[in-house]
């Protein structure tokens, strides 16, 4: 059960008026405006209980260096957990259990912690997405946390395969609706591209770290000969163009595709510009590579 939150009179309200109910939104400024610490004390509480329930509620609040220089970027209010919308009801009697726990099953608890995770990257970059700070934002403690993923690693190259999962299969899908070689080609530059633009920033930021990147070394190397197979052997039997050569111009235009979705992750070009680049190169490639002669006649 969680931990009671006693009844509170503040100081302006009569002692035989009701006490208000705390949104989570005036827990939130409360907590940014007041060191933890002093609120504690005021409603009953050690600080590090009125801590849990900020952690409960999703309330971010700020560390305790934070009122020495107060120079932390206070981080956004985030949704409500399950049940938490109401806040604290100060009203209710001691004892009385604020909301009823959420259980959740461990691939949903994985999923949320990923998402958290994710958020967390996204708003403050990777050092931030510490497994102490994850828990706290997905509501949870550290040694539950630690229960789904035993390392930080586990977690950030989890998200990071995900991530790389839904970019790969959204390609793929384009990829299968091309009824010849050019469609294909530039469908699967399209889904490419517009995948970096929407998740290539946090994966950028997941594989900067070696870690991530040891951990997905054997698995994205398979993937990606995979990938080199498919496109060569689809200009070998279907345009007849010899294997080395097919295999070479796989090479070449994919690391154009990768180099545009790499300055375009940092946000060095435009989604337009990356498209229109990638574009006029990959398809007066493929196009000259089928028009070799000799080697471009589509076989029987």
């Amino acid at each position: 059960m969680a931990a009671p939150i006693p009844d509170v009179t503040p100081p302006d309200v009569p002692a035989d008026d009701p006490p208000p109910a705390l949104t989570r939104e005036a827990l939130y400024e409360l907590v940014w405006t007041t060191p933890l610490s002093t609120l504690a004390e005021r409603w009953g509480l050690s600080r590090n209980g009125l801590a849990k329930i900020c952690d409960r509620l999703l309330v971010p609040y700020p560390g305790r260096g934070y009122w020495n220089t107060r120079r932390a970027e206070r981080p956004p209010l985030p949704p409500a957990p399950a049940g938490g919308e109401a806040g604290l009801d100060l009203a209710a009697p001691a004892g009385r259990a604020r909301r009823a726990r959420t259980r959740l099953s461990p691939e949903a608890r994985r999923e949320q912690l990923m998402e958290t995770a994710a958020a967390v990257i996204a708003r403050e970059g990777l050092h931030a997405a510490t497994m102490k700070r994850i828990a706290r934002e997905a509501g949870l403690s550290e040694a539950q946390a630690h229960n789904h993923f035993p390392r930080r690693t586990d977690l950030l190259v989890a998200l990071a395969r995900r991530e790389l999962a839904a970019m790969n299969d959204e390609r793929q899908a384009e990829i299968e609706r091309g009824h010849d070689n050019l469609t294909r080609v530039t469908l699967s530059t399209l889904a490419y591209l517009r995948q970096v633009e929407q998740r290539g920033a946090l994966i950028q930021r997941l594989l900067n770290s070696a870690e991530v990147r040891a951990g997905l070394r054997a698995e994205r190397e398979q993937q990606r000969g995979y990938s080199r197979r498919r496109m060569t052997d689809r200009l070998t039997t279907q345009y007849g163009v010899e294997a080395d050569l097919a295999r070479g111009a796989t090479v070449v235009l994919t690391a154009v595709c990768l180099r545009a979705g790499r300055l375009l992750a940092e946000r060095k070009i435009p989604l337009a510009m990356a498209e229109r680049l990638s574009l006029a190169i990959v398809t007066a490639g493929n196009r000259e590579i089928v028009r070799e002669p000799g080697l471009s006649r589509p076989r029987d």
